[in-house]
């Protein structure tokens, strides 16, 4: 079965057995989100990058047998039915656009598949970041958020950005003094700080469920152990990196790297297109975390979607 997850940032598949064995993976950058939140739309280079990795895919697959999923900025962008017209007939597959919930089932299903494989059968929470959506789920509750990295990040960069003045360092919280301490660049500093009111209202619901342990599945997480194990984008291996163990400090250290990465350093550490998005989605998971303790599944939409078709879910 190839089950393909197609989100506000990438295009990720993945061939499965019935044994729920991955035999290939596939990601591709598409940036569906870019600009989505002034324009409503998505633009015509993503639809491009889009096609070009379905042409892809296509020289080695039957498109039309794969289990095609789409996420947040397909749910929001008007032009989402126009697009899936034209990729069935152009290359005869059929995307179907799931609610957030069932994106926060499916992906559950697929980072559970991945715990299993590491032999962890502890209680966990459940964390995708996205790139227009997160999503919350734990003890069988499924929870979206209307933020995501891209999304965050473009909002943060069309906002008129007055002067910021900080609170001074002895009413302000620990996280928020290393924000001070640590972080120098004024945009830099700006956007870490902003990130405590997006993350807001998930963390309320974080804290009253009293999680010990959260998998984190999505580009942030990932990219951040790849980094950690110096692992290149080129490089990635989801092996490696699956069952990688990270706490809510290293976020911040990894989006400070980042952002003084020059273009080519980073373009070789986490690929084109990404840098800013994922210095965003960083600190958005720092602010979000405390002293949980934090595991790396790569697993998640796309394994989950061919995990419910072998068990009649989906």
């Amino acid at each position: 079965m190839l089950g393909i997850d197609l989100g506000s940032n990438t295009l990720r598949a993945v061939v499965m057995n019935e044994a729920l064995e991955k035999l290939e993976e596939y990601e591709f950058i598409i940036a569906a989100a870019k600009n989505l939140s002034q324009s409503k739309v998505i633009g015509n280079e993503a639809i491009q990058r889009l096609k070009n990795a379905l042409k892809e895919l296509s020289k080695k697959h039957d498109l039309s047998k794969a289990l095609a999923v789409a996420t947040a900025a397909f749910r929001k962008a008007e032009n989402t039915n126009l697009i899936f017209k034209e990729l069935k007939k152009e290359f005869d597959i059929s995307f179907r656009l799931i609610s957030a919930q069932t994106e926060a089932k499916l992906s559950v299903l697929g980072m559970q598949s991945g715990l299993l494989a590491l032999n962890l059968h502890q209680e966990f929470g459940f964390c995708d970041l996205g790139g227009a959506s997160c999503e919350l789920s734990f003890r069988g509750n499924y929870l979206s958020f209307d933020f995501g990295i891209i999304s965050f990040y473009e909002s943060f960069q069309t906002t008129t950005n007055k002067a910021f003045k900080p609170l001074p360092y002895f009413k302000t919280k620990d996280k928020k003094l290393q924000i001070h301490t640590l972080i120098k660049d004024k945009k830099l500093k700006s956007l870490a700080f902003r990130t405590f009111e997006e993350v807001k209202n998930i963390k309320k619901s974080l804290k009253k469920q009293k999680m010990k342990r959260i998998v984190l599945n999505s580009g942030v997480p990932t990219s951040l152990a790849a980094f950690k194990l110096g692992l290149s984008y080129e490089n990635y291996d989801a092996k490696k990196i699956n069952g990688t163990r990270i706490c809510a400090k290293e976020f911040l250290y990894f989006a400070l790297k980042l952002w003084h990465m020059k273009e080519d350093e980073a373009r070789f550490w986490v690929g084109k297109m990404r840098k800013n998005y994922l210095v965003a989605g960083a600190l958005l998971l720092f602010a979000l975390f405390d002293k949980e303790e934090l595991i790396v599944i790569d697993e998640g939409l796309r394994e989950g979607v061919c995990v419910a078709y072998y068990k009649g879910l989906f």
